[in-house]
């Protein structure tokens, strides 16, 4: 079939049956449009080019369920919450980021506290390492790629009830084996 020769309504109700092509084609005619949106937002051209694939893939996993009346409108609107969603997460980032690097600024010996950090990174991962594969998974996509836990449900084929116990289970596992590791870390910095 030639997808090109199709509207965007006959393409919508492909997709939504589950046709790649589909997708491909949608790609194929919007993609450009939504890349030059978010660019324009994040002057990134890798950052730009990530949300469009989000995007694309957030069609392509919402496509059954998604009320779509007009292709480009929607693509426009899901771009810019692409587009918020990452700036928010960047100013986020950047107030722990800005945060972490006055309590640092405050210390004397810097290269120390760049140590402690480290271990303590190493003993996080060291820490997610101990959980079961799929809380291991979960918690990932939950808190390092912010994913919801709706999102995450649909990934993995859980409930979104399962997927909140993962997280809280994560959550205090690692509070648990992390608390004598910070306590030591912040006596060893007050000496």
């Amino acid at each position: 079939m030639n997808y090109k020769l199709f509207d965007d309504a006959i393409l919508l109700k492909l997709l939504k049956a589950g046709d790649g092509s589909a997708l491909e084609e949608i790609y194929l005619r919007y993609s450009e449009m939504v890349f030059l949106a978010a660019y324009k937002k994040v002057r990134s051209k890798a950052v730009a080019e990530e949300l469009v694939q989000n995007l694309f893939i957030s069609l392509w996993v919402k496509r059954e369920t998604a009320q779509i009346q007009n292709l480009p409108s929607y693509l426009q609107s899901a771009i810019r919450y692409q587009v918020i969603d990452y700036i928010r997460s960047q100013l986020i980032r950047e107030k722990y980021y800005q945060s972490a690097k006055e309590q640092m600024a405050v210390q004397e010996n810097l290269s120390e506290s760049r140590l402690l950090l480290h271990e303590l990174s190493i003993a996080i991962d060291n820490t997610i390492k101990k959980l079961p594969q799929k809380t291991q998974e979960i918690f990932r996509l939950s808190r390092y790629e912010k994913r919801s836990t709706k999102e995450i449900a649909q990934h993995m084929n859980l409930s979104e009830k399962a997927v909140e116990y993962h997280v809280t289970q994560s959550l205090k596992f690692m509070r648990l084996h992390l608390k004598d590791f910070i306590i030591v870390e912040l006596f060893l910095m007050s000496l």
